[in-house]
């Protein structure tokens, strides 16, 4: 790709012409909030016609290099060949969904279980919000327990029993040593906070404290291992360990949340970049590499409660063969030699080279997660739980960088709070060119700084 294939000409009249005309029946003209002008993708968004490795070509004809990717799932890259080829085979073969017994199912949760060994019984379902629910559902359980503690700021799909305090204003959340239990909608039962803990993240005293007072009531605690939903923050040192040790002492289970780092941050997810292994795990995302699977699974006598139905599991649409193809298809091509440090290693290059390029026009800058998925921010010393990014975010510029990006056909999450998200379709060519588009975009960012064009909506007015 060279300069003059990309340019900042970025002409967006039949994208326009498409949100009005979806408007018409389809509610707010998205089909997902985060696809919508309130996050970010103003003053409508763009619409896409097709898409391919790591570039995606909006219906005005312009080309863009992704580093949403789908907001995770792509970690293949778009319309990746083998997956593509394998689930096309099984539909005109076999059939796209049968509702009984396949062979494709065993082999699926066996994939799984290889890469994910706290996996020891795997169950397939469509999205991570499923997946999620039944994960504490099987936790309370197990332990006969109803309370679940939660972590503020992150986020564990839109199911009414755990969609709490994942976005909450400064204001809304309450001091840090009494924060307040918030819906993250409107139409969630208030009586459903008295089934909830929300403590705040990386907060060692917090936990203690909590476990002391009320670690025979908890059923599970619930967790990002690498809190995706806030940028990439990193837990700090023994932090994760400690949690481990106190559920273990109170008889509580640990849940990851690997939704979004599951395949995507080592081959074994998170757990196996940090060393933990929890009782229970959800995954999604990257598991079909771009299909709509998930699973979730741990240990063997707590998924057992499914087998005599004690504790139900079931979907007419679960482990269907299209999604165990590409399951399949999806961990053979990741679990390649030399796939997660070619992709890691692309990720540090781009992000170290942001955060030169802003500290190099004056800005401060950092970035936090790892190189497969990442956040920079104008700012300095990096967040580590949700008020410090909330705090950042307040004083961003980073919707005048997004917008910079985005006139130079550079797609990425509009939020301060989203992430690049690096597939193993982006090459080296890729990598260097962003750095030159985000060279010349800086300036711009610079000048949003001076004139107060910072926050959420990047001072518009």
């Amino acid at each position: 790709m060279n300069a003059s294939s990309v340019g900042t000409d970025r002409p967006t009249a039949r994208s326009r012409a498409l949100f009005e005309l979806a408007g018409e029946h389809l509610a707010g003209g998205v089909g997902s909030g985060t696809r919508s002008p309130r996050a970010g993708w103003k003053p409508h968004p763009l619409f896409v016609d097709h898409a391919s490795g790591s570039r995606v070509i909006d219906v005005d004809g312009n080309e863009y290099i992704d580093y949403q990717m789908g907001q995770g799932p792509l970690i293949l890259g778009h319309r990746p060949r083998a997956v593509i080829d394998a689930v096309t085979r099984t539909i005109s073969e076999r059939g796209s969904m049968f509702a009984l017994c396949h062979d494709l199912e065993g082999q699926a949760a066996a994939a799984i279980a290889e890469r994910v060994p706290s996996m020891e019984l795997v169950r397939l379902g469509n999205s991570g919000t499923e997946v999620v629910s039944y994960a504490l559902r099987f936790a309370r359980a197990f332990t006969a327990r109803t309370t679940v503690l939660r972590f503020e700021g992150q986020y564990h799909g839109w199911s009414d029993g755990i969609h709490w305090s994942a976005h909450p204003t400064l204001e809304e959340a309450g001091p840090l040593g009494r924060l307040s239990i918030t819906p993250s909608s409107s139409g969630i039962p208030p009586q459903l906070s008295e089934t909830l803990i929300v403590a705040p993240w990386n907060d060692t005293d917090a936990l203690e404290r909590i476990f002391a007072e009320r670690g025979s009531e908890i059923a599970a605690a619930i967790t990002e291992p690498i809190m995706g939903n806030g940028g990439g923050l990193m837990p700090a040192p023994g932090y994760l360990e400690r949690l481990r040790e106190l559920t273990t002492e109170h008889g509580a289970l640990l849940i990851f949340d690997e939704v979004l780092t599951g395949f995507r941050v080592a081959p074994g997810g998170a757990q196996e970049l940090l060393g933990i292994r929890p009782d229970l795990t959800t995954l999604a995302k990257t598991l079909g590499a771009g299909f709509p699977v998930a699973a979730f699974g741990g240990r063997r006598e707590i998924m057992e409660m499914a087998v005599d139905g004690r504790t139900m599991h079931g979907g007419t649409y679960n482990s269907s063969p299209l999604a165990c193809a590409a399951v399949i298809a999806a961990l053979h091509e990741s679990g390649k030699p030399g796939f997660y440090d070619e992709l890691l290693a692309r990720g540090r290059r781009l992000a170290d080279g942001l955060a030169a390029l802003a500290q190099a026009h004056g800005l401060p800058a950092c970035w936090t997660g790892v190189g497969s998925m990442f956040q920079l921010w104008f700012g300095d010393p990096p967040p580590t739980d949700y008020r410090s990014a909330q705090r950042l975010v307040q004083s961003s510029p980073f919707p005048a960088f997004f917008e910079e990006m985005l006139r130079r056909k550079v797609l990425l999450q509009p939020p301060q709070e989203g992430l690049f998200l690096i597939s193993g379709a982006h090459t080296d060519e890729d990598i260097a060119w962003t750095l030159v588009l985000a060279e010349e975009a800086m300036p711009a960012v610079a000048d949003a700084v001076r004139e107060g064009r910072v926050g959420p909506t990047g001072g518009v007015r």
